[in-house]
C-alpha cells in the first residue's frame, strides 16, 4: 500500500506531499492541473523510465519519494537478496532525477532500475492512458494471459526456456558438424590429391636442413679441401712437437717455483686438444669427396621441398601435420557419419524434450484463459457488455525434422481475444470490433481479474473510465469500487459517479504566482468533495440543484 508520496521538482510541481489510505482514492481536478503528474510519480517509484526534461524548468534536479507498506513473502525475499534492511513491512524508496547523478535508493540502500522493476509487481499494479492500446495488439495478448498465474507459469516458462537454450545450443554444435562433414565430403578428392602428393614426398623434420647442408659442401667443396690442406700444413707433427718440448720446459720451471704449475696443467690440455683437432682434419681431408651427380639429386629434391612448401604456405612441419590431418579426414568418413547420426538424435531428443516442456506450458495457459474467460464474461456483464468473450491459444506443431522456428521465446503458443459484443454477428477479432468505451470497460474487467488472482496491494488507474458516460459510468463505478473493497484503489477520473464512491478525495489545481506555474493538492472534506462532484457534474457554475443532487450521490452511496 502507497502511504506517502513527496514529490519535489517535478515538472510544474514545486513541493507536494500526498498522505494516501486504503480503500478509494480519487484524483480530480481541471486538465493540466497535473493529476497525470502524480501518476508519473508513482509510475517512477515502481521502475519507469526517467527523462530528464521533466526536472523543473531552473532546478538541478527531481526527488521522489514514496512510502510504501507490504505483506508480501516473495517482496520480503527479494529485499534480503538484495541486501535492504526493512522494518514492519514498510519501505521507501527515493528516486532522483538529475543530470549530473540520478540514481534509485530503497530505505538508503542504492538499487538498480532493473531490481526496482522486479520489486514493482509486488507493491502496486498502475494503468496509464496508453496502456489501453495493448488491447489493440494480440502482440500483448499472452502477456496478458500469463499474468493471471505468473508465479505458476514463470515455474514452467524456466523450465522451456532453460531447455531452449541448450536446443538451440545442441543445434549450433550439430550445423558446425554437419557442415564440416560435407565439406570434407565435398572436398574428398581434392584431400586425397594433396595427400598422394606429400605421402609420395616423404618429408621428415631435419631433412630439408641437411639437404642444405650436403648442397653448401658440394658447391664449395673447392674451398673447403683447399682450406683444410693448408690447415693440415699448419698442424703438422713437429708443430705438436714443439708445443710437448714447450710443456716439458715449464714443468722443470715448476719444480723451482709453483706458480708454473697451472701454465703446465693448460699447455697439457691445449696439446691433447690440438692433437685432436689435427688428427680430425687430417681424417676428413683424406675422405674429401666430390659427387656432382649427388649435388644434382639434392637440388632437385630442395626444389620440389620448396616447391610444396610455396604450393600450401606452410613449412615442412606444417606440411607433415597436414597430410596427417588429412589421411584422418579420409579415413574419418565412415565414421563421421555415425558420429553425424549419434549428434543428430541426441538433437532430435532434445527437440522433442523442449517441445514437451512448451506443451506443459501450452496446458497451463489454456486453463487459466478457461478460467479467465467464465470469469471476464460475469464482469463484462456487470459492466452493462454483455457478450461472449474467447481467449484462443493455438500451439506450433512438432515436425518429423528438427524446426526451431516453432519455438518462440515465449513457448510454442500464439494467443488471440476474439469477442462478440452483438449476440448472433458471431466472434471477431477483439482488436478490430471495440470502441474506446468498451475497451475501457474490457480493460477494467481484464484488471479486476488481474488484480483477485494476484492479490494485489495497490491499484493505480490513470482514467480507465475514459469514454464512458451515462448508465455505463454508475456500472464502472461500482465495479471500481469493489476493487477497493480489497485493494487500495488510487485513481484519476472525471466521472462523478466514481468520485462520490470514493472514501479519499484529493483535488489537484494549479496556480500562477510571479510567472510561474505551481501546482497544488488538497485532500477535501465531506462538504467540499460535494461541491467537487457538483461542479464536476455542471461543468461549469454550480447551481443549489446540483448541490443537492452531489450530496443525495454521497450520501446514498455509503
Amino acid at each position: 500500500m502507497l502511504n506517502k508520496l513527496s514529490v519535489k521538482n517535478f515538472a510544474i510541481i514545486e513541493d507536494i506531499d500526498i498522505s494516501f489510505k486504503d480503500g478509494l482514492t480519487v484524483l480530480t481536478g481541471e486538465t493540466g492541473a497535473g493529476k497525470s503528474l502524480i501518476i508519473d510519480c508513482i509510475s517512477l517509484l515502481l521502475g519507469e523510465r526517467a527523462n530528464l526534461e521533466m526536472i523543473r524548468h531552473g532546478e538541478e534536479k527531481a526527488t521522489i519519494v514514496g512510502q510504501f507498506s507490504f505483506h508480501n513473502i516473495y517482496l520480503s525475499g527479494l529485499l534480503n537478496k538484495l541486501n535492504v534492511e526493512y522494518l514492519d513491512d514498510s519501505i521507501t524508496i527515493t528516486r532522483v532525477i538529475s543530470s549530473t547523478r540520478s540514481y534509485i535508493k530503497v530505505n538508503d540502500t542504492p538499487i538498480s532500475l532493473n531490481d526496482l522493476k522486479k520489486m514493482s509487481k509486488y507493491l502496486a499494479d498502475i494503468h496509464l492512458q496508453f496502456d489501453m492500446t495493448k488491447l489493440l495488439n494480440r502482440e500483448n495478448y499472452l502477456d496478458i494471459v500469463d499474468g493471471f498465474k505468473s508465479d505458476v507459469i514463470d515455474e514452467y516458462k524456466s523450465k522451456y526456456e532453460e531447455s531452449l537454450n541448450l536446443l538451440k545450443e545442441k543445434y549450433h554444435q550439430y550445423q558446425k558438424l554437419l557442415n564440416r562433414i560435407n565439406e570434407i565430403k565435398k572436398n574428398k578428392e581434392f584431400y586425397e590429391f594433396d595427400y598422394q602428393e606429400l605421402k609420395a614426398l616423404n618429408l621428415s623434420l631435419a631433412e630439408e636442413d641437411d639437404i642444405k647442408e650436403q648442397i653448401s659442401y658440394l658447391r664449395n667443396y673447392d674451398q673447403i679441401y683447399s682450406l683444410l690442406g693448408e690447415t693440415k700444413e699448419l698442424i703438422d707433427k713437429e708443430s705438436l712437437d714443439d708445443i710437448y718440448e714447450i710443456k716439458n720446459k715449464v714443468k722443470e720451471l715448476s719444480s723451482y717455483q709453483n706458480e708454473y704449475e697451472e701454465y703446465v696443467s693448460r699447455i697439457d690440455s691445449a696439446y691433447y686438444e690440438l692433437e685432436d683437432i689435427y688428427e680430425s682434419i687430417k681424417k676428413k681431408f683424406s675422405h674429401l669427396d666430390y659427387n656432382p651427380n649427388l649435388l644434382d639429386e639434392l637440388e632437385t629434391r630442395l626444389n620440389e621441398i620448396n616447391v610444396i612448401k610455396k604450393k600450401h604456405n606452410k613449412t615442412v612441419e606444417e606440411l607433415i601435420e597436414y597430410q596427417n590431418e588429412l589421411e584422418r579426414l579420409i579415413n574419418a568418413t565412415d565414421d563421421n557419419d555415425i558420429l553425424l547420426k549419434e549428434e543428430y538424435n541426441q538433437l532430435f531428443a532434445l527437440y522433442k524434450q523442449t517441445y514437451s516442456y512448451g506443451e506443459d506450458l501450452s496446458k497451463v495457459r489454456k486453463q487459466i484463459a478457461k478460467n479467465v474467460i467464465k470469469e471476464l464474461e460475469r464482469h463484462l456483464e456487470d459492466l452493462s457488455l454483455k457478450s461472449k468473450f474467447d481467449i484462443r491459444i493455438d500451439s506450433t506443431t512438432l515436425h518429423d525434422d528438427v524446426d526451431l522456428s516453432i519455438f518462440l521465446p515465449t513457448g510454442i503458443d500464439e494467443v488471440d481475444f476474439y469477442i462478440e459484443t452483438n449476440i448472433g454477428e458471431g466472434m471477431k477479432p477483439l482488436g478490430k470490433v471495440i470502441s474506446g468505451g468498451e475497451a475501457s470497460r474490457i480493460m477494467l474487467a481484464f484488471k479486476t481479474l488481474f488484480i483477485k488472482a494476484n492479490k494485489v496491494e495497490t491499484v493505480i488507474f490513470d482514467e480507465i473510465d475514459t469514454g464512458i458516460n451515462g448508465e455505463v459510468a454508475s456500472k464502472v463505478a461500482n465495479k471500481i469500487y469493489e476493487i477497493s473493497l480489497s485493494s487500495q484503489v488510487i485513481t484519476i477520473t472525471h466521472l462523478p459517479q466514481v468520485a462520490c464512491l470514493s472514501k479519499n478525495h484529493v483535488k489537484i489545481s494549479k496556480t500562477i504566482n510571479k510567472g510561474r506555474t505551481f501546482t497544488q493538492i488538497k485532500e477535501l472534506n465531506l462538504d467540499e468533495k460535494i461541491y467537487e462532484i457538483a461542479l464536476m457534474i455542471s461543468e461549469g457554475k454550480v447551481t443549489n440543484s446540483q448541490l443537492e443532487y452531489a450530496k443525495e450521490m454521497v450520501m446514498n452511496k455509503h
